[in-house]
């Protein structure tokens, strides 16, 4: 366990190394953070302004909803799930996308990364159809209130573990939802220990990053007015969520490049690395 650890802390370093020297990386998870946000006030703003999610908020507090509202209610959130992760996997994989053109010595630009998403666009909906499905089940099943919460968070993170590398698969091979899900299985059972206890690696480097972000919201709170205080702290805190995740998802993309036979950078120690798949494939 402790050599899987290493290994993954060293993918860990590698992941922001490779976002240090290519930050125009980070640029997606920003866009994919407005995407989301237009998304929702897009759902929000009409629901809102027509008076329809009051009725529904009031009806579901006072458990009254009947069978039409409840209809229009899931319809409504399957919707919103669908075009919230369409948002999601189309920015990741243009940005997984820009990662494997670094692994072949391309640039990795912004443009091409969108033109890329955009050809696997197919894909891109498959996947967030599916999501969207299993995103609504979860939520279904986590409505019991004898088990319902437990349930769903086990299914919820065995779904998360199963579909780690769906976007890497994506990305390399252009496949449907069923079958990116089946490689992504068979490579995360292939990796689960760097896999694994990458997510601890890469989120004990989003702890490191966040203190600075934390040391100054405290003086900011402290010695200014609120307004100055949020207008510094709340960018300096998008910025730190677009960095942990451009660099959460340049980890899946080299682990994945590397468990599929793929090209590494030549500064890259992969007789070590080999040693992560060799135990446990």
């Amino acid at each position: 366990m402790f050599e899987s650890w290493s290994r993954s802390w060293e993918f860990a370093k590698l992941s922001y190394r490779t976002l240090g020297q290519n930050k125009h990386l980070v640029v997606f998870p920003v866009f994919s953070t407005a995407a989301a946000i237009l998304v929702f006030l897009s759902f929000l703003l009409p629901l809102a302004q027509t008076g329809q999610l009051d009725g529904w908020l009031n009806a579901i507090s006072d458990e009254a909803t009947t069978q039409e509202e409840n209809i229009a209610i899931y319809i409504t959130a399957f919707l919103f799930y669908f075009c919230n992760y369409f948002v999601i996997v189309f920015f990741n994989t243009a940005l997984v996308a820009s990662v494997m053109d670094i692994l072949e010595d391309g640039r990795g630009t912004i443009g091409f990364g969108l033109s890329f998403a955009m050809k696997r666009i197919h894909s891109i909906l498959g996947w967030a159809l599916v999501s969207a499905i299993i995103g609504m089940l979860l939520k279904a099943i986590e409505r019991n209130r004898k088990i319902g919460a437990f349930v769903s968070a086990i299914l919820g993170s065995a779904w998360t573990a199963l579909t780690y590398f769906v976007i890497p698969v994506i990305v390399s091979d252009g496949v449907g939802p069923v079958e990116a899900f089946k490689r992504s299985t068979k490579t995360m059972k292939a990796t689960w220990g760097t896999a694994l206890t990458g997510n601890f690696s890469m989120g004990f480097f989003g702890f490191l990053a966040a203190i600075p972000v934390f040391i100054i919201a405290f003086f900011l709170f402290s010695s200014v007015g609120l307004a100055i205080a949020l207008a510094i702290t709340v960018p300096l805190l998008l910025l730190l969520a677009s960095v942990t995740s451009a660099a959460d998802m340049i980890f899946k993309a080299y682990l994945y490049a590397y468990a599929t036979g793929r090209t590494l950078p030549n500064d890259v120690d992969t007789d070590s690395m080999s040693l992560a798949f060799a135990t446990n494939s």
